[in-house]
């Protein structure tokens, strides 16, 4: 399945996107593996706190933080 995972600052109530990348995934879970090691090897103008993740619809699967302390269930 195809993710895209978005990586962003949050300040009050206004989101700065960071970087916007394709993800390819079997399903959720794995996305967010791969999101939490593409926000430790990306190369970006400022570190993110936060991290969208959306199918190939754009429809918003997962936000939360960027560091990887997602829910552990999910």
């Amino acid at each position: 399945m195809n993710f895209v995972v978005e990586f962003y600052r949050l300040r009050d109530a206004d989101e700065a996107m960071l970087d916007r990348v394709s993800l390819e995934a079997p399903n959720l879970r794995v996305a967010l593996q791969g999101a939490t090691e593409l926000f430790r090897s990306l190369a970006m103008p400022q570190i993110p706190d936060r991290l969208r993740i959306s199918d190939e619809n754009g429809s918003e699967l997962y936000a939360g933080p960027a560091d990887g302390t997602y829910q552990a269930d999910r």
